[in-house]
C-alpha cells in the first residue's frame, strides 16, 4: 500500500506566515508606487496645461485668459446672477488641450465640481449651447488645478476693474504660479482644522481667510492644497512644473499685501499650500 502525504497544520500556519509578512512588506511598496505614478501623471498635467497657456498667449497678443466672465443670463452691464453661466479659464483653454483630464489632479480627480459648487451662488458651468445641466452633455463638471488669481484676473465679474496680465509683462514668470494642486471650498464652510490661537501668525490668518470666505468665487474659493504626500504641484508662468513641499517659499520679495495684514504690511508672495495667489514684484495678492 502507499501512503498519501499532505501539509501538516504547522507547514500550513508557516506558509500563512510568510504570505502574510510578504504582503505586509510589499503592499507599502505597492502603495507608493501608486502614489509616485500618480504624482507623475498630475505634473505632466501641469506641464501640458503650462504649454496650452502658453499656445493661448500667442493667440491673444500675449495676454493671459480671464479666470472666468459671464457668459450668458448676465445683466445689463456683463455681470453674472442667479442662472448665469460662467466662461472660466478652463474651458478658454480647452480648445488647445482638447482633454478635460489635463485640468485634473489624478489623486482628486473631482476636486473642484463646478456644478455643485456654482450652484451654491445659483450659477452654472459653460454648458456650450445648452440650457440646463440636465441637457448639457459637453461642458467642464470637474478640475483639480486651481489658478493663480492674479495671473487669470476677473475683470468680468463683481464689477472688478483689474485689466488681464501680459506675458511679457511679468518680472519673474520662472517663479510666477499659474496653477496648481487644489480643491473649492463652499462658502462660510470649514473642513478643516482651523487655527484656535488668539494671535496667529500670517500663514494662520491667511488659512482662515481662505476656509471660511463669504463669496467663493474668487482666489479665496480655490485654495492650494498638497496632496501628493504632502506636495503640492505647481506649474509656472515660462510653463516649467515641479513638486514642492506643503510650507516651501518660492519667492522671498517682500510685497504690498493689505488683505492679511493691515496697510502697508509687507510680506512674501505666495504662503504654501494655500495661498498660490499673487504675482512676484507686484502684490502679493492683488485683487482678491
Amino acid at each position: 500500500m502507499t501512503s498519501k502525504k499532505g501539509f501538516t497544520l504547522i507547514e500550513l500556519l508557516v506558509v500563512i506566515a510568510i504570505i502574510a509578512i510578504l504582503a505586509a512588506i510589499l503592499f507599502p511598496v505597492f502603495a507608493q508606487a501608486k502614489a509616485a505614478a500618480k504624482k507623475t501623471a498630475t505634473l505632466s498635467n501641469l506641464k501640458q496645461n503650462a504649454t496650452a497657456v502658453a499656445i493661448y498667449e500667442s493667440d491673444n497678443d500675449d495676454m493671459f485668459s480671464q479666470s472666468a466672465y459671464c457668459a450668458t443670463g448676465c445683466t445689463a452691464t456683463g455681470q453674472p446672477q442667479p442662472g448665469s453661466q460662467l466662461f472660466t479659464v478652463y474651458d478658454a483653454l480647452m480648445p488647445y488641450t482638447k482633454n478635460r483630464d489635463i485640468i485634473k489632479d489624478v489623486a482628486e480627480p473631482e476636486a473642484i465640481n463646478f456644478v455643485e459648487f456654482l450652484a451654491t451662488v445659483g450659477m452654472m458651468p459653460y454648458l456650450n449651447g445648452a440650457t440646463s445641466v440636465s441637457t448639457a452633455t459637453n461642458y467642464i463638471k470637474f478640475a483639480g488645478l486651481v489658478p493663480n488669481f492674479a495671473v487669470f484676473e476677473d475683470p468680468g465679474i463683481g464689477g472688478t476693474d483689474d485689466g488681464v496680465i501680459s506675458g511679457t509683462g511679468l518680472d519673474l514668470p520662472a517663479e510666477t504660479i499659474m496653477f496648481a494642486t487644489g480643491k473649492s471650498v463652499k462658502p462660510g464652510k470649514v473642513n478643516v482644522d482651523v487655527p484656535t490661537t488668539a494671535q496667529p501668525n500670517l500663514q494662520e490668518r491667511i488659512r482662515v481667510k481662505y476656509l471660511v470666505n463669504a463669496v467663493g468665487l474668487g482666489g479665496e474659493g480655490f485654495p492650494g492644497v498638497a496632496r501628493h504626500s504632502g506636495q503640492i504641484l505647481i506649474n509656472f508662468a515660462d510653463t516649467h512644473a515641479k513638486s514642492m513641499k506643503n510650507n516651501a517659499v518660492l519667492n522671498t520679495t517682500a510685497m504690498d499685501i493689505p488683505r492679511y495684514g493691515g496697510a502697508n504690511t509687507l510680506e512674501r508672495v505666495y504662503n504654501l499650500p494655500f495661498d498660490i495667489n499673487g504675482i512676484p514684484n507686484v502684490l502679493a495678492e492683488p485683487g482678491l
